[in-house]
């Protein structure tokens, strides 16, 4: 995967501070975004996905406030870290800062080598905090691990969905890496929304890599959620294609083998182990579980849509 530079989205009105910030930041290392006002800050938010956010409090539309809560409400917007930028003496505001969920501040004015530690700061702590896959910034796999074990001893009933993307290998050899990208990161969107929809509370979404995915949920959620996402990735998978790609239902490309052939378009295979039949006490068993049946849904040549299976096997 080709390295990327951290997005960093800038809002304040003041031209001042973003031509500091500019000279501060604008390095190969960071792309910088820029927003004069808290409502256009909020669409750069959502639209570009920022690895950081410098965020004045007083802006006009919306105040750095208004906005810090819109973030922190957005499912796509949520985990992104937040530098709140205050007067130096006002106190009150820093505490309701991070109250509200602001990662950091950096007090006005302030000084470029302090803006640039406290960003590469907050970043680093934002990577090592979730032990977070760079692209979607979900969980990896030792967190992964630690939800599921926590489950385990803590003896509470607890479904393992394994989501993956089908046919995406030759989807990344046409569209290429960017393209693909943006289709692990769609897919992470979709698997966080699909919480909301179904109004799944206590569920923990992970990014092992690549395009595998998990969701540990209560026994009784999983069924609406692996609806809802299967249904949702189907819908979506249009915007992954181009027209004429996806209206004739199939792409071309070579295979392993170097040899041209026709692959389906991307669908959703979602393997799920429960403990409703089945006594889970080692996470490398739930893991094999949910694989093998990934890999039964995956076993069907003539399947275009999304799918889910339940291992509904019992204890002998």
């Amino acid at each position: 995967m080709i390295a990327t530079r951290r997005k960093i989205l800038v809002a304040d009105d003041e031209d001042a501070i973003q031509r500091v910030v500019a000279r501060g930041l604008g390095t190969r290392a960071y792309e910088l975004l820029q927003a004069k006002d808290g409502r256009e800050a909020l669409e750069l938010a959502c639209e570009r996905a920022p690895d950081l956010i410098v965020l004045d409090i007083h802006m006009p539309q919306k105040s750095g406030w208004e906005v810090l809560r819109e973030l922190r409400g957005n499912f796509k917007t949520r985990s992104i870290p937040i530098i709140m930028l205050t007067n130096q003496k006002a106190v009150k505001d820093r505490v309701n800062g991070l109250e509200l969920g602001a990662d950091d501040y950096i007090g006005k004015p302030f000084s470029i080598e302090e803006l640039k530690a406290r960003v590469a700061g907050v970043l680093r702590r934002t990577q090592l905090d979730l032990c977070s896959n760079p692209l979607t910034r979900l969980p990896g796999s030792p967190a992964i691990e630690a939800e599921v074990c926590r489950r385990i001893e803590a003896a509470l009933p607890f479904a393992f969905l394994y989501c993956d993307i089908d046919h995406f290998k030759p989807y990344n050899d046409l569209y290429g890496y960017a393209r693909g990208d943006e289709v692990i990161q769609e897919t992470a969107y979709i698997l966080l929304e699909s919480l909301e929809k179904t109004e799944t509370l206590g569920a923990f979404v992970g990014h092992i890599g690549g395009d595998d995915f998990v969701v540990v949920t209560r026994p009784d959620d999983a069924p609406p959620m692996a609806q809802a996402i299967t249904s949702l990735f189907d819908e979506r998978r249009a915007r992954f294609f181009n027209a004429e790609d996806f209206q004739r239902g199939y792409i071309e490309t070579k295979n392993r083998q170097d040899i041209a052939q026709r692959f389906p378009l991307l669908t959703l295979s979602v393997g799920i182990a429960t403990t409703q039949n089945r006594s889970l006490r080692h996470y490398a068993k739930v893991v094999e579980i949910a694989a093998e049946m990934k890999h039964f849904l995956k076993s069907d040549p003539a399947r275009r849509l999304s799918r889910f299976a339940f291992d509904r096997r019992r204890d002998s």
